[in-house]
C-alpha cells in the first residue's frame, strides 16, 4: 500500500505500478496466467483504500465535517462507497457530483479559460505556469 507514515496525510502510488509489473513478470517467468480483471481489482482496492483513509484522516485533523469528492476520480463507484462508509463511521458527510459532471481537470481549466475569454482577459506568449495560482480573485 501507498500509506507511508501512520497519522500522516502523505501518500505515494509510485511503487504500486512497479508492484503490479513485478507480479505480472513473476507470473510470466513461472508460466502462470493471470486474470486481468483480478489484477485491476487488486489495484483498485489498494488505491481506493488509501484515498478514502487519507481523506477521512484529513477531515478529522482539520476538523472539517464534510468531504467533497470531485474530478475524474469521483466517477469511481467503489471509491464513493468506501469513502462514504469510512466517513460515516467518523460522522463526516461526503458529497459528490453526478457522474456526468465527474470530468478530468482539463474540462475545468477549459471552462475557466472560456470565462476569462468572455471577460477579455488574455495573456501574452510569455505566460508561465504558477503553481497554486487562484483562477479567480475574490473582491
Amino acid at each position: 500500500r501507498a500509506w507511508l507514515e501512520d497519522g500522516s496525510l502523505d501518500f505515494s502510488f509510485s511503487g504500486l505500478k512497479s508492484a503490479v509489473l513485478s507480479y505480472l513478470n513473476r507470473c510470466k517467468m513461472k508460466g502462470l496466467t493471470w486474470h486481468v480483471p483480478d489484477v485491476a481489482a487488486g489495484f483498485q482496492v489498494a488505491v481506493v483504500d488509501v484515498l478514502a483513509e487519507k481523506a477521512v484522516l484529513a477531515a478529522k485533523i482539520k476538523d472539517v465535517p464534510r468531504i467533497i469528492l470531485a474530478g475524474g476520480v469521483a466517477a469511481n463507484i467503489r471509491l464513493r462507497e468506501v469513502l462514504q462508509e469510512k466517513a460515516a463511521g467518523k460522522k463526516i458527510q461526503v458529497y459528490w457530483p453526478s457522474p456526468i459532471l465527474c470530468t478530468d481537470n482539463a474540462a475545468m481549466i477549459g471552462c475557466a479559460a472560456f470565462f476569462k475569454y468572455q471577460k477579455g482577459e488574455f495573456s501574452d506568449l510569455t505566460l508561465n505556469a504558477v503553481p497554486h495560482e487562484p483562477l479567480f480573485r475574490r473582491c
